[in-house]
């Protein structure tokens, strides 16, 4: 009677689905189960992206369910229920997550800046769209839908962009790409509620008519410090990205046409006392810009020419305490963070950041079968 009723305890109750909500009629992947090979419905439909899964399209779609803890001890079951509907419209890959709070805990979640939910509740999403198992991109959205975003690679222990503050012993993740998608979010009585839509324009991904992409759900709890994995994952694995599930049989993507022009135009003025006011002369403008153009679904070409780089995000600034290290910095400017995990190695033999002062580039990124180009 006793080992029962320990059984019981230990496994999570399924909640009900929201009030508001349509009952979910499309297929169920239960990571515990090992129905890992996910077959997302694909629609010819769209969702508005309010953090609110209560249109009709949401009831079609996959749900993936049956989490597991992976820290801090990996194989048993999640103590809270974790939902994640999955489906793709020809444009997006769409995916709403439904983060159930069993234990009545305050959901953490504040309006941080972007890649900084680290202290909040928050699910990432890992797809990796080469299905090599080597590197995935990664979406995270907190409770409210900030997000953090990057690239996961296994095996490497520096990021050619400078940023390793997202060092893992079971891989690291580079915080310096920023991707464009869409994400709201809100916190429930019952937990907190989450809408993501990616579109394929962001992304990179095989040539075939039909693909498979490598797919990782992943929860992380601040009250009780637990990381919960959709599919199973061992820690003493060497590898935690090929424990991942699939995103099966995807078709018919249509990515449209991926270009980014910026025209830059910069001048400077310089100004001497004189003995009446003071006397201006004007230097010549300089016209530049930058441009990205995705070439196909798996190669991009990049190129700047006089770049100013105005619009980027000023770096925060660090002290120097100890002359014998390197200060490094994020790489934010958009030229070299295209591809920049083409350029990640296991020792980092490349620092974007000690090219200054560019007076044009040109780079093509991507990958031609199961070669990386960079």
């Amino acid at each position: 009677m006793l080992p029962l009723l320990l059984a019981l305890l230990q496994t999570p109750q399924t909640p009900a689905v929201p009030a508001g909500a349509a009952p979910d009629s499309g297929p169920v992947f239960s990571g515990l189960a090992r129905q890992l090979d996910v077959r997302a419905p694909r629609l010819e439909a769209s969702a508005k992206v309010d953090g609110a899964l209560d249109e009709p399209v949401w009831s079609q779609a996959a749900r993936l369910t049956g989490f597991s803890q992976y820290r801090p001890v990996d194989g048993r079951p999640a103590a809270d229920s974790t939902d994640v509907l999955v489906w793709y419209a020809p444009d997006a890959v769409w995916f709403g997550i439904r983060a159930y709070e069993a234990h009545g805990a305050v959901v953490r979640a504040t309006l941080s800046d972007r890649d900084n939910i680290s202290a909040d509740d928050y699910v990432e999403i890992l797809l990796d769209t080469y299905n090599d198992r080597r590197r995935a991109l990664v979406f995270a959205v907190n409770a409210l839908g900030v997000q953090q975003d990057g690239v996961r690679s296994e095996g490497l222990t520096g990021a050619a962009g400078g940023n390793n503050a997202g060092f893992r012993f079971d891989g690291v993740v580079d915080l310096n790409p920023d991707y464009v998608y869409q994400s709201r979010g809100r916190v429930t009585p019952w937990g907190y509620e989450v809408e993501v839509r990616i579109p394929f324009k962001s992304l990179r991904y095989q040539s075939a008519a039909t693909q498979d992409w490598g797919l990782q759900v992943v929860r992380t709890t601040q009250h009780s410090g637990y990381e919960d994995t959709w599919t199973p994952v061992v820690r003493a694995n060497a590898s935690f990205l090929i424990q991942a599930g699939r995103l099966a049989g995807l078709t018919d993507l249509r990515r449209g046409l991926v270009m980014d022009v910026t025209p830059e135009l910069t001048a400077r003025m310089d100004g001497a006392p004189a003995p009446q006011g003071y006397d201006y002369a004007s230097a010549d403008p300089e016209l530049g810009g930058t441009l990205r153009w995705g070439i196909t679904q798996n190669l991009s070409l990049g190129a700047t020419a006089n770049p100013d780089f105005s619009q980027v995000e000023a770096d925060v600034g660090q002290v120097t305490l100890n002359e014998r290290f390197a200060v490094f910095y994020p790489e934010k400017r958009p030229f070299f963070l295209e591809g920049l995990e083409q350029f990640d190695t296991p020792n980092q033999l490349i620092y974007m950041r000690r090219v200054a002062d560019p007076v044009a580039g040109a780079k093509l990124t991507g990958k031609m079968g199961a070669t990386g180009v960079g």
